[in-house]
Protein backbone atom coordinates (compact mmCIF):
# COMPACT_ATOMS: atom_id res chain seq x y z
CA UNK A 1 0.00 0.00 0.00
CA UNK A 2 1.45 3.35 -1.04
CA UNK A 3 0.75 6.85 0.23
CA UNK A 4 0.34 9.99 -1.81
CA UNK A 5 2.59 13.00 -1.39
CA UNK A 6 2.88 16.61 -2.50
CA UNK A 7 3.46 17.01 -6.22
CA UNK A 8 4.22 20.69 -6.54
CA UNK A 9 7.60 22.35 -6.26
CA UNK A 10 8.98 22.53 -2.73
CA UNK A 11 10.12 26.12 -3.18
CA UNK A 12 10.37 28.83 -5.80
CA UNK A 13 13.79 27.78 -7.10
CA UNK A 14 12.48 25.58 -9.89
CA UNK A 15 12.82 27.16 -13.29
CA UNK A 16 9.75 27.36 -15.56
CA UNK A 17 11.37 24.90 -17.95
CA UNK A 18 12.08 22.30 -15.26
CA UNK A 19 8.59 22.76 -13.78
CA UNK A 20 7.19 22.13 -17.24
CA UNK A 21 9.26 18.95 -17.54
CA UNK A 22 7.94 17.76 -14.19
CA UNK A 23 4.34 18.38 -15.26
CA UNK A 24 4.87 16.50 -18.51
CA UNK A 25 6.34 13.63 -16.49
CA UNK A 26 3.37 13.66 -14.16
CA UNK A 27 1.00 13.48 -17.12
CA UNK A 28 2.97 10.59 -18.62
CA UNK A 29 2.97 8.73 -15.28
CA UNK A 30 -0.79 9.18 -14.93
CA UNK A 31 -1.26 7.77 -18.43
CA UNK A 32 0.98 4.78 -17.69
CA UNK A 33 3.88 5.89 -19.89
CA UNK A 34 6.44 5.13 -17.21
CA UNK A 35 9.63 5.33 -19.25
CA UNK A 36 8.60 8.69 -20.63
CA UNK A 37 7.78 9.85 -17.09
CA UNK A 38 11.16 8.68 -15.81
CA UNK A 39 13.03 10.61 -18.46
CA UNK A 40 11.02 13.79 -17.83
CA UNK A 41 11.51 13.61 -14.05
CA UNK A 42 15.25 13.00 -14.40
CA UNK A 43 15.62 15.95 -16.77
CA UNK A 44 13.60 18.17 -14.43
CA UNK A 45 15.76 17.14 -11.45
CA UNK A 46 18.96 17.72 -13.41
CA UNK A 47 17.91 21.37 -13.72
CA UNK A 48 16.34 21.71 -10.23
CA UNK A 49 17.82 19.02 -7.94
CA UNK A 50 16.36 20.39 -4.68
CA UNK A 51 12.73 19.61 -5.44
CA UNK A 52 11.92 16.85 -2.96
CA UNK A 53 8.43 16.06 -4.39
CA UNK A 54 10.08 15.36 -7.73
CA UNK A 55 12.55 12.90 -6.23
CA UNK A 56 9.56 11.22 -4.60
CA UNK A 57 7.63 10.93 -7.86
CA UNK A 58 10.69 9.52 -9.63
CA UNK A 59 10.90 6.93 -6.85
CA UNK A 60 7.25 6.03 -7.40
CA UNK A 61 7.95 5.49 -11.11
CA UNK A 62 10.86 3.19 -10.29
CA UNK A 63 8.58 1.22 -7.97
CA UNK A 64 6.04 0.83 -10.77
CA UNK A 65 8.85 -0.32 -13.05
CA UNK A 66 9.84 -2.99 -10.50
CA UNK A 67 13.12 -1.31 -9.55
CA UNK A 68 12.94 -0.89 -5.76
CA UNK A 69 16.70 -0.36 -5.38
CA UNK A 70 16.57 2.72 -7.57
CA UNK A 71 13.35 3.84 -5.89
CA UNK A 72 15.08 3.64 -2.50
CA UNK A 73 17.74 6.12 -3.64
CA UNK A 74 15.02 8.57 -4.73
CA UNK A 75 13.00 8.28 -1.52
CA UNK A 76 16.13 8.74 0.59
CA UNK A 77 17.04 11.85 -1.41
CA UNK A 78 13.54 13.23 -0.87
CA UNK A 79 13.93 12.58 2.86
CA UNK A 80 17.28 14.35 2.95
CA UNK A 81 15.52 17.43 1.63
CA UNK A 82 12.31 17.03 3.68
CA UNK A 83 12.85 14.56 6.57
CA UNK A 84 9.40 14.68 8.20
CA UNK A 85 7.08 13.76 5.30
CA UNK A 86 5.10 10.59 6.23
CA UNK A 87 4.52 9.56 2.62
CA UNK A 88 8.24 9.54 1.87
CA UNK A 89 8.95 7.37 4.91
CA UNK A 90 6.03 5.06 4.14
CA UNK A 91 7.08 4.46 0.56
CA UNK A 92 10.68 4.00 1.63
CA UNK A 93 9.34 1.23 3.86
CA UNK A 94 7.48 -0.31 0.93
CA UNK A 95 10.56 -0.49 -1.28
CA UNK A 96 12.70 -1.85 1.59
CA UNK A 97 10.08 -4.54 2.22
CA UNK A 98 10.11 -5.48 -1.46
CA UNK A 99 13.86 -5.94 -1.22
CA UNK A 100 13.41 -8.34 1.69
CA UNK A 101 14.78 -5.85 4.23
CA UNK A 102 11.83 -6.19 6.57
CA UNK A 103 13.44 -4.89 9.77
CA UNK A 104 14.46 -1.68 7.99
CA UNK A 105 10.97 -1.41 6.50
CA UNK A 106 9.41 -1.70 9.95
CA UNK A 107 11.66 1.09 11.24
CA UNK A 108 10.61 3.34 8.34
CA UNK A 109 6.91 2.61 8.92
CA UNK A 110 7.22 3.25 12.66
CA UNK A 111 8.96 6.56 12.04
CA UNK A 112 6.22 7.50 9.57
CA UNK A 113 3.50 6.81 12.14
CA UNK A 114 5.03 9.41 14.46
CA UNK A 115 5.03 12.21 11.87
CA UNK A 116 2.24 14.76 11.51
CA UNK A 117 -0.28 12.87 13.63
CA UNK A 118 0.45 9.47 12.14
CA UNK A 119 0.16 7.72 8.81
CA UNK A 120 -2.76 5.29 8.26
CA UNK A 121 -0.94 3.62 5.38
CA UNK A 122 2.14 3.01 7.51
CA UNK A 123 -0.03 1.56 10.29
CA UNK A 124 -1.73 -0.75 7.78
CA UNK A 125 1.59 -1.92 6.38
CA UNK A 126 2.92 -2.53 9.89
CA UNK A 127 -0.22 -4.48 10.73
CA UNK A 128 0.18 -6.65 7.64
CA UNK A 129 3.77 -7.49 8.58
CA UNK A 130 2.85 -8.30 12.17
CA UNK A 131 -0.09 -10.46 11.06
CA UNK A 132 2.10 -12.37 8.62
CA UNK A 133 4.62 -13.00 11.40
CA UNK A 134 1.91 -14.21 13.79
CA UNK A 135 2.25 -11.19 16.08
CA UNK A 136 -1.50 -10.78 16.36
CA UNK A 137 -1.63 -8.40 19.33
CA UNK A 138 0.71 -5.96 17.60
CA UNK A 139 -1.20 -6.38 14.32
CA UNK A 140 -4.47 -5.53 16.04
CA UNK A 141 -2.99 -2.40 17.62
CA UNK A 142 -1.57 -1.28 14.27
CA UNK A 143 -4.82 -1.82 12.36
CA UNK A 144 -6.85 -0.11 15.10
CA UNK A 145 -4.48 2.87 14.96
CA UNK A 146 -4.94 3.05 11.17
CA UNK A 147 -8.72 2.96 11.51
CA UNK A 148 -8.65 5.65 14.17
CA UNK A 149 -7.07 7.91 11.56
CA UNK A 150 -9.03 6.79 8.52
CA UNK A 151 -11.91 4.33 8.30
CA UNK A 152 -12.31 2.22 5.18
CA UNK A 153 -13.63 -1.18 4.15
CA UNK A 154 -10.25 -2.83 3.57
CA UNK A 155 -8.95 -1.56 6.89
CA UNK A 156 -11.79 -3.19 8.80
CA UNK A 157 -11.32 -6.35 6.74
CA UNK A 158 -7.63 -6.50 7.70
CA UNK A 159 -8.47 -6.13 11.39
CA UNK A 160 -11.24 -8.69 11.08
CA UNK A 161 -8.91 -11.25 9.51
CA UNK A 162 -6.59 -11.08 12.52
CA UNK A 163 -9.50 -11.74 14.88
CA UNK A 164 -10.72 -14.51 12.55
CA UNK A 165 -7.30 -16.20 12.64
CA UNK A 166 -7.56 -16.14 16.45
CA UNK A 167 -11.01 -17.78 16.15
CA UNK A 168 -12.60 -14.77 17.81
CA UNK A 169 -15.55 -14.82 15.46
CA UNK A 170 -17.63 -12.28 17.40
CA UNK A 171 -15.01 -9.54 17.07
CA UNK A 172 -14.19 -10.62 13.53
CA UNK A 173 -17.85 -10.42 12.50
CA UNK A 174 -18.13 -6.92 13.96
CA UNK A 175 -15.16 -5.82 11.85
CA UNK A 176 -16.55 -7.34 8.65
CA UNK A 177 -19.95 -5.73 9.31
CA UNK A 178 -18.19 -2.39 9.68
CA UNK A 179 -16.36 -2.99 6.42
CA UNK A 180 -19.65 -3.32 4.52
CA UNK A 181 -21.03 -0.28 6.33
CA UNK A 182 -18.14 1.62 4.73
CA UNK A 183 -18.83 0.00 1.34
CA UNK A 184 -22.06 -2.02 0.92
CA UNK A 185 -20.70 -3.47 -2.33
CA UNK A 186 -17.55 -4.83 -0.70
CA UNK A 187 -17.88 -8.51 -1.58
CA UNK A 188 -15.05 -9.73 0.66
CA UNK A 189 -16.66 -8.09 3.67
CA UNK A 190 -19.88 -10.05 3.08
CA UNK A 191 -17.90 -13.23 2.36
CA UNK A 192 -15.93 -13.13 5.60
CA UNK A 193 -19.04 -12.11 7.55
CA UNK A 194 -20.68 -15.25 6.15
CA UNK A 195 -17.73 -17.36 7.26
CA UNK A 196 -18.01 -15.96 10.78
CA UNK A 197 -21.73 -16.71 10.86
CA UNK A 198 -21.06 -20.25 9.62
CA UNK A 199 -18.34 -20.78 12.26
CA UNK A 200 -20.81 -19.53 14.88
CA UNK A 201 -23.48 -22.00 13.74
CA UNK A 202 -25.83 -19.33 12.37
CA UNK A 203 -26.32 -21.19 9.10
CA UNK A 204 -29.41 -19.45 7.58
CA UNK A 205 -27.82 -16.01 7.89
CA UNK A 206 -24.53 -17.39 6.59
CA UNK A 207 -26.27 -18.69 3.46
CA UNK A 208 -27.87 -15.32 2.80
CA UNK A 209 -24.52 -13.55 3.09
CA UNK A 210 -22.78 -16.11 0.88
CA UNK A 211 -25.48 -15.50 -1.74
CA UNK A 212 -24.94 -11.76 -1.55
CA UNK A 213 -21.15 -12.07 -1.79
CA UNK A 214 -21.53 -14.44 -4.78
CA UNK A 215 -23.75 -11.91 -6.59
CA UNK A 216 -21.22 -9.18 -5.95
CA UNK A 217 -18.17 -11.21 -7.02
CA UNK A 218 -18.49 -14.59 -8.76
CA UNK A 219 -14.72 -15.06 -8.49
CA UNK A 220 -15.16 -16.11 -4.85
CA UNK A 221 -15.18 -19.72 -5.97
CA UNK A 222 -15.21 -21.32 -2.50
CA UNK A 223 -18.69 -19.97 -1.80
CA UNK A 224 -20.62 -22.97 -3.29
CA UNK A 225 -18.69 -25.31 -0.97
CA UNK A 226 -19.33 -23.28 2.16
CA UNK A 227 -22.94 -22.63 1.18
CA UNK A 228 -23.46 -26.37 0.58
CA UNK A 229 -21.95 -27.15 3.97
CA UNK A 230 -24.37 -24.74 5.64
CA UNK A 231 -27.34 -26.22 3.79
CA UNK A 232 -26.30 -29.70 4.92
CA UNK A 233 -26.19 -28.48 8.54
CA UNK A 234 -29.72 -27.14 8.03
CA UNK A 235 -30.76 -30.60 6.70
CA UNK A 236 -31.63 -29.13 3.32
CA UNK A 237 -29.77 -31.98 1.71
CA UNK A 238 -30.94 -31.73 -1.89
CA UNK A 239 -30.05 -28.04 -2.08
CA UNK A 240 -26.74 -28.83 -0.40
CA UNK A 241 -25.94 -31.46 -3.02
CA UNK A 242 -26.61 -29.03 -5.86
CA UNK A 243 -24.39 -26.36 -4.30
CA UNK A 244 -21.58 -28.84 -3.59
CA UNK A 245 -21.68 -30.23 -7.11
CA UNK A 246 -21.38 -26.65 -8.32
CA UNK A 247 -18.29 -26.33 -6.11
CA UNK A 248 -16.74 -29.34 -7.88
CA UNK A 249 -16.89 -27.45 -11.17
CA UNK A 250 -14.30 -25.06 -9.73
CA UNK A 251 -12.27 -27.58 -7.71
CA UNK A 252 -12.88 -31.04 -9.23
CA UNK A 253 -10.25 -32.79 -7.11
CA UNK A 254 -10.93 -31.10 -3.80
CA UNK A 255 -11.03 -33.73 -1.05
CA UNK A 256 -13.18 -31.64 1.31
CA UNK A 257 -15.86 -31.11 -1.32
CA UNK A 258 -16.01 -34.80 -2.27
CA UNK A 259 -16.25 -35.77 1.40
CA UNK A 260 -19.04 -33.27 2.07
CA UNK A 261 -20.97 -34.53 -0.98
CA UNK A 262 -20.52 -38.07 0.31
CA UNK A 263 -22.03 -37.08 3.66
CA UNK A 264 -24.91 -35.37 1.87
CA UNK A 265 -25.54 -38.37 -0.38
CA UNK A 266 -25.63 -40.60 2.71
CA UNK A 267 -28.23 -38.28 4.23
CA UNK A 268 -30.26 -38.50 1.00
CA UNK A 269 -30.19 -42.33 1.04
CA UNK A 270 -27.85 -42.58 -1.95
CA UNK A 271 -25.20 -45.05 -0.73
CA UNK A 272 -23.62 -45.78 -4.12
CA UNK A 273 -23.03 -42.11 -4.87
CA UNK A 274 -21.74 -41.63 -1.32
CA UNK A 275 -19.20 -44.45 -1.74
CA UNK A 276 -18.01 -42.93 -5.01
CA UNK A 277 -17.33 -39.56 -3.39
CA UNK A 278 -15.73 -41.09 -0.29
CA UNK A 279 -13.34 -42.86 -2.65
CA UNK A 280 -12.63 -39.68 -4.59
CA UNK A 281 -11.98 -37.84 -1.32
CA UNK A 282 -9.43 -40.49 -0.29
CA UNK A 283 -7.79 -40.37 -3.71
CA UNK A 284 -7.54 -36.57 -3.57
CA UNK A 285 -5.90 -36.76 -0.14
CA UNK A 286 -3.44 -39.42 -1.30
CA UNK A 287 -2.56 -38.69 -4.93
CA UNK A 288 -0.66 -41.59 -6.47
CA UNK A 289 -1.56 -43.87 -3.56
CA UNK A 290 -4.12 -46.62 -3.15
CA UNK A 291 -7.68 -45.84 -2.17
Amino acid sequence: MNQSAPESSSNNDASPSSAGLFQSGRKAETEGELEKARQAYERALAASPDQHPWHYRLGCVFMKLGLPERAEHCFRKALELEPVTPSYLTNLGVCLDRQGRRDEAVRAYRKSTHQSGGSPVAFHNLGAIYAEEGRSDEAIRAFESALALEQDAEGYQNLGLVHYAREDFVRALDCFERSVECDPGFALGHYYAALCLMKSGIYPDACLRFDLAWKLDSRLARIPYYRGTCLHKMERYQEARVSLENALEYFPEDARTHYQIALTCDALGMPQEARLHYGQARAARNPGGHS
